[in-house]
């Protein structure tokens, strides 16, 4: 195969991904100790001071404050997903793709993070940059992962967002506005990051 070969609309050469610093693949190993510490910074986040804090301590950036680019994508299952019918949510947006090794390591960490809070507050949408839905059900094995995947072939609405390297993921709040970034991967179960998320309106579901 030559180098040369698009893929996805990025030619191979191009593909960056975010190499897993060895902190961060200790820190997914050691969660639940992270977890009783987390514990004591929910406490912390009362006021507009503390979210700064907050978002210091998980490595999120601020973007420049804008509406989202929208996102009219095919989704996994077909249909349409529509970045603008969420709405009134708090929207996670993860830039992701199967050949990129830290989007595959933090996969499991995004599900649990999904599962922990309330749908009608707070969505998360992987947008995969791959070539096709093969590649991505392949890697799936089908399996449902309990949030929406859709595919940006070309990765068109990637760059729209600024997005060269995967993963990288944004925080979007209910009225449709940018608010931070992530870059590069992340344990999305850190308690630190669910309550971040809070106080920007996400809710953890009941029990």
């Amino acid at each position: 195969m030559s180098d040369s070969k698009p893929y996805s609309g990025i030619p191979l050469d191009q593909r960056r991904v975010w190499k897993v610093p060895r902190w961060l693949k200790e820190a997914f190993v050691a969660v639940a100790v992270v977890s009783v510490a987390g514990v004591g910074v929910a406490k912390l986040l009362l006021s507009p001071s503390k979210i700064e804090r907050a978002k210091s301590m998980v490595e999120a950036q601020d973007v420049e404050p804008r509406d989202a680019t929208p996102i009219v994508l095919p989704a996994r299952g077909g249909g349409t997903f529509d970045l603008a019918a969420l709405r009134g949510k708090l929207v996670l947006v993860n830039f992701w793709a199967t050949w990129c090794p830290p989007c595959r390591e933090e996969m499991p960490s995004l599900a649990r993070l999904a599962s922990a809070l309330d749908t009608g507050t707070f969505q998360l949408v992987a947008v995969s940059v791959d070539d096709g839905w093969e590649q991505i059900e392949k890697f799936l094995e089908k399996k449902p992962t309990g949030y929406p995947i859709v595919l940006d072939k070309g990765a068109a609405v990637s760059r729209a967002y600024g997005t060269s390297k995967y993963p990288e993921t944004y925080l979007i709040d209910a009225q449709g506005r940018m608010k931070v970034k992530f870059v590069g991967p992340r344990d999305w179960s850190d308690p630190r990051i669910l309550t971040l998320l809070e106080q920007y309106g996400a809710r953890r579901r009941p029990g």
